[in-house]
């Protein structure tokens, strides 16, 4: 217990004087090839360590910079999904503006008529498209008979059933739709049906008259049931044969039904003819 305090005391002395002793040498120069030696030996294990250190900072520095791209990704993205959503609804809005421009251009120049705007809310399930559904009825003066058209003065058909605030409107292509049709150009008369697959064609055409490939077909207003002069279609095939009485046409609605948004109906238009198509 004694000689281990003494035993300390003798070691840090040794310490101490070996320390003074080197640095005198040092100072002396009579180190300076055992520094060199020890230099040569422990310098590559220093540029090992340093190398390690350097690449575990480069790692850690790697892993924030891979973290501060993924925060920077998702606020890009999250910018994109704001921007397209954006993109659709203009597009949706401009859409609209642009079939209600075209149906106030009918209200402009047919100012004797009064129309109600309604929107498309449901389709027949046949593949026909025999009738669709309109948001206004009853509550906004609809009566069955009255005209339904679209942009440009085209006739969707006329409202078949109304409820309070829906109607039902029965389209052209509907196989019990009739109408009665002029062509623009010679003014040839005939009656315009629907057809199984929803197609128009205007049949009792004299056979005199000569028809044409692009020909517009218009409702003559006969029979009073329906006004003057809106249209109704293009012809895309004559069909006509010596042993007919009459010539017909097959036409292309000028109505796309599948992209049909918007309708007016004209509400103060008096129906002559009291049946309606059923």
């Amino acid at each position: 217990m004694i000689n281990r305090p003494r035993s300390r005391s003798w070691a840090l002395f040794v310490l101490a004087l070996t320390a003074v002793v080197a640095l005198v040498l040092h100072e002396l120069g009579q180190l300076q090839p055992v520094e060199e030696l020890l230099a040569y030996v422990i310098g590559p294990i220093q540029r090992s360590v340093a190398s390690l250190v350097g690449g575990a900072g480069d790692l850690f520095g790697s892993f924030r910079d891979a973290r501060e791209l993924r925060d920077e990704n998702r606020r890009l993205q999250s910018e994109i999904n704001r921007l397209t959503t954006d993109n659709v609804r203009l597009k949706e809005l401009e859409a609209e503006n642009a079939a209600l421009r075209d149906l106030l251009k009918f209200v402009r120049s047919n100012p004797t008529y009064t129309t109600q705007p309604a929107d498309v809310i449901g389709r027949d399930p046949s593949p026909y498209f025999g009738t669709l559904i309109i948001n206004a009825g009853d509550n906004r003066g609809l009566k069955p008979g009255m005209p339904v058209i679209t942009g440009g003065s085209a006739l969707v058909g006329r409202v078949l059933q109304v409820s309070p605030r829906t109607a039902k409107v029965q389209l052209m292509g509907d196989m019990s739709s009739a109408v009665n049709a002029l062509i623009q150009d010679s003014r040839a008369t005939g009656l315009v049906r629907g057809q199984p697959d929803g197609s128009l064609v205007m049949d009792f055409i004299p056979q005199e008259e000569k028809v044409k490939l692009g020909d517009v077909v218009l409702t003559s207003g006969l029979g009073g049931d329906l006004p003057r002069a809106l249209v109704i279609g293009t012809v895309t095939e004559v069909t006509k044969r010596d042993i007919d009485l009459f010539q017909s046409a097959s036409l292309r609605p000028a109505v796309d039904l599948n992209r049909l948004e918007v309708v007016q109906v004209i509400t103060n238009f008096e129906v002559l003819d009291a049946q309606t198509s059923k």
